[in-house]
Parts: C-alpha cells; sequence; structure tokens
C-alpha cells in the first residue's frame, strides 16, 4: 500500500514538474516575441509618421489647388458677365481654405495615433 502512494506521487510530482517547465518554455518565448515586436514598433513607428504626414501634405495640397482652381473659375465667370457669382468669388476662397486648414490641423493631430496603429497582415504575422 505504501509503495502504491509513493508511485502515485512520485508520478503526480514527475507530472507538475513537467508542466511547470513547459509553462516556463513558453512564457519565455512569449517575451521574446513580445521583445521582438518592441523593437519592431519602434523602428516602424518613425517609417509611419513619414508615410502619414506625407498623405496628410500630399491631401493639404490638393485642398489648396482645389480652392485656387475654384477662384480661377469664379473669376473668368465674373469677369464674363455673371455678376451674380460676384459674392462667392469673395466668399468662397475664405471658406474653401478654412476647409482646408481644418482638415490639415486634424489630420496633423492623428499622425502619431495612425503611425502607432499596426498593420494587420503585420499584426498576424506576429502571432
Amino acid at each position: 500500500m505504501v509503495k502504491k502512494i509513493l508511485v502515485i506521487v512520485s508520478l503526480v510530482l514527475v507530472f507538475c514538474i513537467t508542466a511547470t517547465a513547459l509553462s516556463y518554455a513558453a512564457e519565455k518565448e512569449s517575451m521574446g516575441a513580445k521583445v521582438k515586436n518592441f523593437w519592431q514598433k519602434l523602428f516602424n513607428y518613425p517609417a509611419n509618421v513619414t508615410k502619414e504626414s506625407a498623405s496628410v501634405v500630399a491631401d493639404t495640397g490638393k485642398g489648396g489647388v482645389q480652392v485656387v482652381t475654384d477662384e480661377v473659375k469664379r473669376v473668368g465667370q465674373v469677369t464674363s458677365g455673371e455678376l451674380n457669382k460676384t459674392p462667392q468669388l469673395i466668399t468662397e476662397p475664405i471658406k474653401g481654405t478654412g476647409e482646408t486648414t481644418y482638415k490639415a490641423v486634424t489630420d496633423t493631430a492623428k499622425i502619431p495615433v495612425e503611425a502607432a496603429k499596426e498593420e494587420p497582415a503585420q499584426a498576424a504575422a506576429n502571432k
């Protein structure tokens, strides 16, 4: 009877040691993945900030070009005799410039958040 209990206790002890060793190894592996992920994010962040900044600059440039294009159209309409377009000749550039500026400021404020986001393919690869 004592031998039987001793064998059972020994088996349980071996099982516990094995489970602990496997758990420790899995934790070490996930810690390594976390460290790797940290370094990837650290070096990808500046590249993402640059990409997002370029996008904001391009969108702002497009908005500015659109304001100028609309203004040139209005000048053409007014000078060709459509005097009812005169109020828009004055208000549209102010409105367009304000909208472009607002969009540029809000998009610039979002750059750090957007740059910190992981791309779905990259996130799947890290798991």
